[in-house]
Formats: structure tokens, sequence, C-alpha cells
């Protein structure tokens, strides 16, 4: 599964539950401060009334806005709050993308947000907060 992305995606290996949880394609061309991934939605993802689990949602909304801070500021960092404002269903079989992007950050903390589509249609949106770790 992780041999098929669809066009413009990749598989980059991740941590283990990321891994587990997947395969989760990375956007091949993201510009600074953005990420972009995808999940074909399976039903392993879904929830007992056949859509996708909003746990799953927020896993690949938390992915992409980690990603696409980490891109720019070279940091790790701890996800200290999200939120979520889901939208409408994502069905089994729909290709889920989540497009994250980094919208402020000091020395301290990082500002995120991230939109989910599948196509054109906005299914959920999110907000991030991460606390910066210390630099190595």
């Amino acid at each position: 599964m992780a041999a098929d992305p669809p066009p413009g995606y990749e598989f980059r290996p991740r941590a283990p539950y990321i891994n587990h949880v997947g395969p989760i394609w990375q956007w091949t061309e993201n510009e600074p401060g953005t990420m972009r991934l995808a999940l074909r939605v399976a039903d392993v993802h879904s929830n007992t009334m056949g859509y996708m689990h909003g746990g799953m949602i927020a896993t690949m909304v938390d992915s992409a806005m980690a990603r696409a801070m980490h891109a720019v500021l070279g940091r790790r960092a701890l996800t200290l709050k999200m939120g979520l404002e889901y939208l409408d269903a994502v069905k089994v079989g729909e290709l889920l993308e989540v497009h994250g992007r980094l919208v402020a950050a000091d020395e301290q903390v990082a500002q995120t947000e991230a939109l989910v589509k599948v196509g054109e249609s906005l299914r959920a949106r999110g907000t991030g907060l991460f606390r910066l770790l210390r630099k190595r």
C-alpha cells in the first residue's frame, strides 16, 4: 500500500504510531511553512457508522501542522493545544488531504492551522499550538 501513493505524493517513514495508522503520504513539493499529507481512507480508519473516525482526522491534522512547523523551524515540538471543527463526514475510499501551515512562532511556541479536504470539499479545519523543544 505504501508503494502506491497518489500522484505528487510519496511515502516517508515517520514515528512508529504514524507508520502504523497509515500509510500517510507526503506531498513532494511543499512550500516553506506548509505541509500537505494524504491518506486513502480504509475500513481500519472508520467508526461504527462507516465514516472516518474523528481521532484519525485529528492524527492527520496534528501531523501536518507539526511537519509544517518543523520544516521551517528545524525544531521538534510537543502539541500543547489543538482545536478541530468537523464540518462533514469523510467516507471510506475517499482520498483525504490535509494542508498544514505555520502561522507564527517565537522561541517557545509555534501557532499552526490546517484544512482537511476531500477534493475541493472542506471537511474539517484545525488549529494547533506547539511547545518548541530546546535546540540540540
